[in-house]
């Protein structure tokens, strides 16, 4: 069953006597429901763009992207929040907890702005936090805890409400290597255990290489495609390989331009 589904996007920034510069040209893309998909390219190629687009944070200058069959960039106003916030879930870079709240609370968020009730919410936080081997930390804030732990807190908070899609913006960015390796596997076991689709933008190949498929950008189009077999040793290879044909480097945060 496809979830997301891009078809022949383009967009072009600039215009109206500035140069204009086309971000990407008329890319298409599948998602299944379930799959790990990573997406990667050199600084510029449009990764970022594309991410952008997918997220709803910014519209193509022509072509769709649908979620579970609805063309979001049809989608105005409160309704676009209201779809953003039901069916996409988000983890970011420098995680977007917010300080005033426990983790606990930061977790369940989505749910309270729904107002679903509390019992229901509780339930699924008890669950979901023992899942992710938080669940005593739950009553501490952002601050008293490692950048992992806030990590980890953020992915929670990203699937709680059971999105359509999460959507992963350089999630190992700020962390560690013990933390990225953590966070990484949190992120196959919710994959492979409760079935979340998962798509992730990244230039690091450490992380890209627990994914099933890499779609590699270039120029604003896709540039070729690996899936991963038995073998993540094998599989981070051949990332390997595939940017030094490339030439790899690091984009820009989700909500700038890419």
């Amino acid at each position: 069953m496809i979830v997301l589904e891009a078809k022949n996007l383009t967009k072009v920034y600039g215009g109206r006597g500035k140069v204009a510069t086309r971000a990407l040209n008329n890319l298409s893309l599948q998602v299944q429901k379930g799959e790990f998909l990573g997406i990667m390219g050199p600084s510029g190629s449009g990764k970022t763009t594309l991410l952008n687009l997918l997220a709803t944070i910014d519209r193509p200058t022509s072509g769709t992207v649908a979620i579970e069959g609805t063309d979001v960039s049809q989608l105005r106003g409160e309704q676009l929040a209201l779809f953003r916030r039901r069916r996409l879930g988000f983890v970011f870079q420098d995680y977007n907890l917010l300080d005033s709240l426990t983790l606990g609370e930061n977790i369940a968020l989505p749910l309270v702005l729904d107002r679903v009730p509390v019992r229901i919410i509780k339930e699924r936080l008890r669950m979901l936090a023992g899942q992710l081997g938080i669940g005593d930390i739950l009553h501490k804030y952002p601050y008293e805890v490692s950048g992992g732990q806030q990590q980890r807190a953020a992915a929670a908070r990203a699937i709680i409400h059971e999105p359509a899609v999460i959507l992963a913006d350089e999630p190992t960015g700020n962390l560690d290597s013990r933390s990225a390796k953590d966070l990484m596997e949190t992120l196959v076991m919710l994959n492979n255990m409760a079935g979340v689709t998962i798509v992730m933008v990244t230039h690091d190949a450490f992380a890209a290489s627990y994914c099933r498929r890499i779609q590699f950008i270039r120029d604003g189009q896709i540039y070729t495609e690996i899936r991963r077999g038995d073998s993540r040793e094998a599989f981070f290879q051949q990332i390997l390989d595939v940017l030094a044909l490339m030439g790899g480097g690091r984009d820009e945060p989700l909500a700038n331009r890419g």
